[in-house]
């Protein structure tokens, strides 16, 4: 086999997406734990050409990853759709916060992280990403202290079972660089959003070269700047120097679509996904074959 080859292998990344896309709105939140299609999914995500669901934990219950029927349920349904569930958004813990609670709610919080973390290894899934976005913003140096104190509580068994714990934050690239160096262990990562960066008026250059080495998990996601999430192609990501970027740094993770939602009257969720897929696609084919 031909170096180039090898290089090109070596480089593959998955085409995914963030559980819930593929149903319908549950309530009127943008995206939660589809707990009505849950199992659907899997197949809609075969026919759309994902290789990947990345699975929602917050606080819709009952989530089957908790028990194990469920876990069991889970394994077969990946194995029958060729589904790979590789990554788990914890927006639990926007809401059960980390910092920012009482002792005794910090208490509960982390052990619903060392349950969640359990339920991964029983499922051989390698990373829990967790938002510190909007209503869970580090947005102090008393907020970033307290949570990587409590984080130091659950390193031991994380190194230990190899989970890592990817953060996301709108921290801007030199305080998310400081804020890993502080935590300062290899099992945190961070879990990098493309509109989230282009909402703040990052440059994905700049934060690609301060803090690639740390990118474990990829969102894809379009934003308009100071404003919220649009359909892919239409805000202001620069998806191509953002490709390029990955690209360069040889990422070989998953790339999780984290799309907005079309207006269901015109737009079937699944067809949304389709659109999404070819979109993606085309920079995985320009940038990586």
């Amino acid at each position: 086999m031909e170096k180039n080859e090898l290089n090109r292998m070596a480089k593959k990344v998955k085409i995914g997406i963030m559980q819930g896309r593929l149903s319908e709105q549950y309530t009127d939140q943008i995206q939660a734990f589809p707990i009505n299609s849950w199992k659907l999914e899997f197949e809609k995500a075969k026919n759309c050409g994902f290789e990947v669901i990345e699975w929602i934990f917050d606080t819709v219950h009952p989530n089957p990853i908790l028990t194990n029927e469920g876990r069991l349920e889970i394994v077969e349904l990946s194995k029958n759709n060729n589904i790979n569930i590789n990554s788990v958004c914890a927006d639990y813990f926007m809401e059960k916060k980390l910092f920012s609670e009482t002792s005794e709610n910090i208490e509960k919080n982390l052990e619903k992280l060392n349950e969640l973390i359990n339920c991964c290894i029983n499922l051989n899934i390698s990373c829990i990403e967790i938002p510190f976005v909007d209503s869970s913003s580090l947005k102090t140096d008393e907020n970033r202290n307290e949570l990587i104190k409590n984080l130091e509580k659950i390193l031991e068994c994380v190194e230990k079972n190899n989970i890592f714990i990817g953060l996301e934050t709108d921290l801007n690239p030199a305080n998310f660089k400081k804020l890993i160096e502080q935590i300062n262990h290899p099992n945190i990562k961070i879990n990098y959003d493309s509109g989230n960066s282009a909402s703040l008026q990052y440059n994905v250059i700049e934060e690609f070269n301060i803090l690639d080495k740390w990118i474990q998990n990829v969102h894809v996601k379009d934003r308009k700047i100071n404003a919220g999430t649009v359909p892919l192609g239409t805000g202001d990501t620069n998806f191509e120097e953002f490709f390029s970027m990955l690209s360069k740094m040889e990422y070989s993770g998953d790339l999780i679509i984290q799309g907005a939602r079309q207006s269901e009257i015109n737009f079937k969720p699944i067809e949304t996904c389709q659109i999404y897929h070819k979109f993606v696609k085309q920079y995985v084919d320009k940038y990586y074959i």
